[in-house]
């Protein structure tokens, strides 16, 4: 007897814990007006912790880009790399420029000596234009690699100490749910009556509640975007 009371006491005693408040699982992370896993608007680099990798993945124009912590570390020399391709492609610019300025004019009077050297100048000119067009091609591509791989692992960008952009992993939605993944027509559906505006650079942008010169950035390929970020307009890299 005294065994099937303290077996019925057991079973109330389950029933209890098995009523009781559940601990309720996290929602699904957002990046919202504050932000990102702490990287909210107005916080410096010196800030931010271990949420970050200790070393950059990308330096154009001055600006530092930072993947979360425990994401692909970047190639070796990769900062190297774009400081190098940048410089190639500024000195040939700077060249071209000065050759196409110094071409000689022969004018109605010119000799045949003049215009033979003003074709050679043209000449060499033309060729030193097409190879600073050939490194701007190699810059242009860099970019594009360095900011495709910021997209796959989420992190965020520094123009000195300031925060000027924290870009969401694929799965991170913003409140309204758009994201990686989300069609223009329903970008436009959520954002077109809150002043959704196409951007100089071709992406699309939209006003963050609450935060002045804060907007949510969408990068779109065909007819999806790739990925968004919160970005502070008032803020410039270069």
């Amino acid at each position: 007897m005294r065994i099937a009371v303290i077996g019925a006491v057991l079973l109330v005693a389950l029933a209890a814990c098995s009523s009781g408040p559940q601990a309720s699982a996290p929602g699904p992370e957002v990046l919202g007006p504050d932000g990102l896993r702490g990287l909210a608007p107005g916080v410096t680099k010196a800030a931010t912790g271990t949420t970050l990798a200790a070393e950059p993945m990308s330096g154009f124009d001055g600006c530092k880009s930072y993947s979360f912590a425990g994401s692909p570390a970047p190639e070796p020399g990769a900062l190297e790399a774009e400081e190098r391709a940048v410089a190639k492609a500024d000195d040939l610019n700077r060249k071209a420029r000065d050759a196409d300025a110094h071409v000689l004019d022969p004018g109605m009077h010119g000799s045949a000596a003049d215009y033979a050297k003003s074709a050679a100048q043209s000449a060499a000119a033309a060729k030193l234009s097409a190879q600073a067009a050939a490194a701007a091609v190699v810059v242009t591509e860099l970019r594009e690699e360095r900011a495709a791989d910021l997209a796959a692992s989420g992190g965020a960008v520094f123009s000195g100490e300031k925060l000027w952009s924290v870009v969401a992993p694929p799965q991170v939605k913003t409140p309204e749910g758009a994201g990686a993944g989300t069609a223009l027509a329903d970008l436009h559906r959520l954002y077109d009556a809150k002043g959704l505006k196409p951007t100089p650079e071709g992406h699309f942008a939209v006003a963050v509640p609450g935060r002045p010169t804060w907007t949510y950035d969408f990068t779109a390929e065909g007819a999806k975007v790739t990925y968004v970020a919160l970005l502070d307009a008032s803020l410039k890299c270069g």
